[in-house]
Protein backbone atom coordinates (compact mmCIF):
# COMPACT_ATOMS: atom_id res chain seq x y z
CA UNK A 1 0.00 0.00 0.00
CA UNK A 2 1.22 3.33 -0.90
CA UNK A 3 1.45 5.85 1.92
CA UNK A 4 1.19 9.26 1.96
CA UNK A 5 1.87 11.84 4.26
CA UNK A 6 0.18 15.73 4.81
CA UNK A 7 2.11 17.71 6.63
CA UNK A 8 1.27 21.62 7.61
CA UNK A 9 2.04 24.86 9.87
CA UNK A 10 -0.52 27.20 10.43
CA UNK A 11 -1.48 30.55 12.45
CA UNK A 12 -4.53 31.44 11.56
CA UNK A 13 -6.30 27.94 10.09
CA UNK A 14 -6.12 28.40 6.18
CA UNK A 15 -3.33 25.80 6.02
CA UNK A 16 -5.16 23.48 8.52
CA UNK A 17 -8.29 23.49 6.54
CA UNK A 18 -6.35 22.77 2.90
CA UNK A 19 -4.34 20.41 4.51
CA UNK A 20 -7.79 18.18 5.45
CA UNK A 21 -8.84 18.18 2.46
CA UNK A 22 -5.61 17.43 0.66
CA UNK A 23 -5.68 14.62 3.19
CA UNK A 24 -8.85 13.29 2.75
CA UNK A 25 -8.25 13.07 -1.12
CA UNK A 26 -5.09 11.58 -1.00
CA UNK A 27 -5.86 9.20 1.91
CA UNK A 28 -3.11 10.50 3.56
CA UNK A 29 -1.65 11.04 7.53
CA UNK A 30 -1.94 14.47 8.49
CA UNK A 31 0.35 16.00 11.00
CA UNK A 32 1.24 19.78 12.25
CA UNK A 33 4.79 20.37 11.97
CA UNK A 34 5.58 21.13 15.26
CA UNK A 35 3.62 17.63 16.80
CA UNK A 36 5.63 15.32 14.03
CA UNK A 37 9.37 16.65 14.76
CA UNK A 38 8.79 15.12 18.18
CA UNK A 39 7.07 11.60 16.59
CA UNK A 40 10.44 11.68 14.20
CA UNK A 41 13.23 12.54 16.59
CA UNK A 42 11.66 9.46 18.74
CA UNK A 43 11.62 6.92 15.74
CA UNK A 44 7.58 6.83 15.68
CA UNK A 45 7.92 7.98 12.20
CA UNK A 46 10.28 7.65 9.36
CA UNK A 47 9.25 9.98 6.40
CA UNK A 48 11.59 7.99 3.58
CA UNK A 49 8.79 5.17 4.65
CA UNK A 50 6.26 7.89 2.72
CA UNK A 51 6.13 7.28 -1.27
CA UNK A 52 4.33 11.02 -1.18
CA UNK A 53 4.88 13.92 1.47
CA UNK A 54 2.68 17.08 0.82
CA UNK A 55 3.97 20.71 3.30
CA UNK A 56 1.88 23.36 3.38
CA UNK A 57 1.60 26.75 4.84
CA UNK A 58 0.68 30.35 4.98
CA UNK A 59 3.15 32.77 3.42
CA UNK A 60 4.55 35.89 5.13
CA UNK A 61 6.64 38.38 3.90
CA UNK A 62 6.68 36.14 0.47
CA UNK A 63 8.08 33.07 2.48
CA UNK A 64 6.22 29.76 3.19
CA UNK A 65 6.05 29.88 7.02
CA UNK A 66 8.69 27.11 8.59
CA UNK A 67 9.38 25.57 5.71
CA UNK A 68 13.18 25.73 6.76
CA UNK A 69 11.98 23.02 9.38
CA UNK A 70 10.32 21.13 6.94
CA UNK A 71 13.60 20.82 4.67
CA UNK A 72 15.19 20.02 7.72
CA UNK A 73 13.60 16.93 8.05
CA UNK A 74 13.63 15.72 4.82
CA UNK A 75 17.15 16.24 4.08
CA UNK A 76 17.79 14.72 7.44
CA UNK A 77 15.26 11.71 5.95
CA UNK A 78 17.85 11.35 3.10
CA UNK A 79 14.83 12.23 0.62
CA UNK A 80 15.24 16.04 -0.07
CA UNK A 81 15.85 15.16 -3.94
CA UNK A 82 13.40 12.12 -3.99
CA UNK A 83 10.89 14.05 -5.95
CA UNK A 84 8.22 12.36 -3.83
CA UNK A 85 7.54 15.77 -2.12
CA UNK A 86 4.91 18.65 -3.13
CA UNK A 87 5.03 21.84 -1.67
CA UNK A 88 1.72 24.27 -1.41
CA UNK A 89 1.59 28.14 0.29
CA UNK A 90 -1.62 29.42 1.08
CA UNK A 91 -1.61 33.56 1.12
CA UNK A 92 -4.59 35.94 0.99
CA UNK A 93 -3.95 37.29 -2.39
CA UNK A 94 -5.79 35.83 -5.54
CA UNK A 95 -4.49 32.93 -7.68
CA UNK A 96 -2.58 34.38 -10.68
CA UNK A 97 -0.18 32.89 -12.74
CA UNK A 98 1.78 36.09 -12.82
CA UNK A 99 2.54 35.94 -8.76
CA UNK A 100 1.73 31.96 -8.03
CA UNK A 101 5.43 31.66 -7.90
CA UNK A 102 6.81 34.43 -5.81
CA UNK A 103 6.80 32.52 -2.69
CA UNK A 104 8.54 30.01 -4.12
CA UNK A 105 11.25 31.48 -5.77
CA UNK A 106 11.54 33.36 -1.95
CA UNK A 107 11.31 30.35 0.03
CA UNK A 108 13.41 27.28 -2.35
CA UNK A 109 16.99 28.21 -2.89
CA UNK A 110 18.24 28.25 -6.45
CA UNK A 111 19.87 24.46 -6.28
CA UNK A 112 16.16 23.43 -5.69
CA UNK A 113 14.47 25.62 -7.79
CA UNK A 114 17.35 24.45 -10.83
CA UNK A 115 16.59 20.63 -9.99
CA UNK A 116 13.04 21.10 -9.78
CA UNK A 117 13.07 19.32 -6.00
CA UNK A 118 9.47 19.69 -5.44
CA UNK A 119 5.91 20.23 -7.07
CA UNK A 120 4.75 23.99 -5.63
CA UNK A 121 1.32 25.18 -5.92
CA UNK A 122 0.35 28.11 -4.60
CA UNK A 123 -3.77 28.28 -2.67
CA UNK A 124 -5.82 31.44 -2.04
CA UNK A 125 -6.65 31.65 1.22
CA UNK A 126 -7.66 34.74 3.04
CA UNK A 127 -6.81 37.25 5.62
CA UNK A 128 -7.68 36.66 9.53
CA UNK A 129 -6.72 38.60 12.02
CA UNK A 130 -7.21 35.73 14.86
CA UNK A 131 -3.69 34.12 15.86
CA UNK A 132 -1.55 36.47 14.77
CA UNK A 133 0.87 38.53 16.86
CA UNK A 134 0.47 41.86 17.43
CA UNK A 135 3.56 42.81 15.34
CA UNK A 136 1.94 40.85 12.59
CA UNK A 137 -1.58 42.16 12.87
CA UNK A 138 0.30 45.91 12.93
CA UNK A 139 1.79 44.97 9.63
CA UNK A 140 -0.74 43.74 8.07
CA UNK A 141 -3.66 46.81 9.38
CA UNK A 142 -0.65 48.84 7.69
CA UNK A 143 -0.58 47.08 4.41
CA UNK A 144 -4.53 47.14 4.57
CA UNK A 145 -4.29 50.79 4.33
CA UNK A 146 -1.58 51.15 1.58
CA UNK A 147 -3.10 48.44 -1.09
CA UNK A 148 -5.98 51.24 -1.00
CA UNK A 149 -3.58 53.60 -3.32
CA UNK A 150 -3.03 50.30 -5.69
CA UNK A 151 -6.21 49.48 -6.90
CA UNK A 152 -5.31 50.65 -10.13
CA UNK A 153 -3.49 47.85 -10.45
CA UNK A 154 -5.75 45.18 -11.68
CA UNK A 155 -8.66 42.97 -10.18
CA UNK A 156 -6.89 41.11 -7.38
CA UNK A 157 -5.44 44.38 -5.99
CA UNK A 158 -9.48 45.88 -6.21
CA UNK A 159 -10.00 42.20 -4.39
CA UNK A 160 -7.55 42.25 -1.59
CA UNK A 161 -8.32 46.25 -0.91
CA UNK A 162 -12.37 45.93 -0.68
CA UNK A 163 -11.77 42.76 1.69
CA UNK A 164 -8.57 43.19 3.81
CA UNK A 165 -9.95 45.22 6.46
CA UNK A 166 -12.30 43.09 7.94
CA UNK A 167 -10.84 39.61 6.78
CA UNK A 168 -11.86 37.34 4.73
CA UNK A 169 -11.39 33.77 3.66
CA UNK A 170 -11.64 32.42 0.11
CA UNK A 171 -10.53 28.91 1.04
CA UNK A 172 -11.50 26.32 -2.13
CA UNK A 173 -11.46 23.10 -2.06
CA UNK A 174 -11.37 22.80 -5.79
CA UNK A 175 -8.70 24.70 -5.89
CA UNK A 176 -6.49 21.43 -4.47
CA UNK A 177 -7.60 19.43 -7.53
CA UNK A 178 -4.35 19.99 -9.82
CA UNK A 179 -2.37 19.22 -6.24
CA UNK A 180 -4.14 16.07 -5.53
CA UNK A 181 -3.74 14.63 -9.17
CA UNK A 182 0.00 15.62 -8.95
CA UNK A 183 -0.01 14.00 -6.05
CA UNK A 184 -1.55 10.39 -7.96
CA UNK A 185 0.85 11.05 -10.77
CA UNK A 186 3.87 10.53 -8.21
CA UNK A 187 2.28 7.67 -6.13
CA UNK A 188 1.21 6.11 -9.65
CA UNK A 189 5.22 5.92 -10.81
CA UNK A 190 6.37 5.32 -7.00
CA UNK A 191 7.18 1.61 -6.89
Amino acid sequence: MKRTIVIYSTVTGFARTYAQWIAEDLDADLYQIEELIPLIKQGQIKLASYDLIVYGAGVRMGVIRKFSKFRKLIKQAGIATSKKTIVWANGGTPQHPDRDYRSASRTFNRVELARGDYAYFYLEGGVRYEGLNPIEKGLLKTFAKRIQKYRSRGEWAVAVADHIAEGYDHTDRTAIAPLVARGREILNTSR
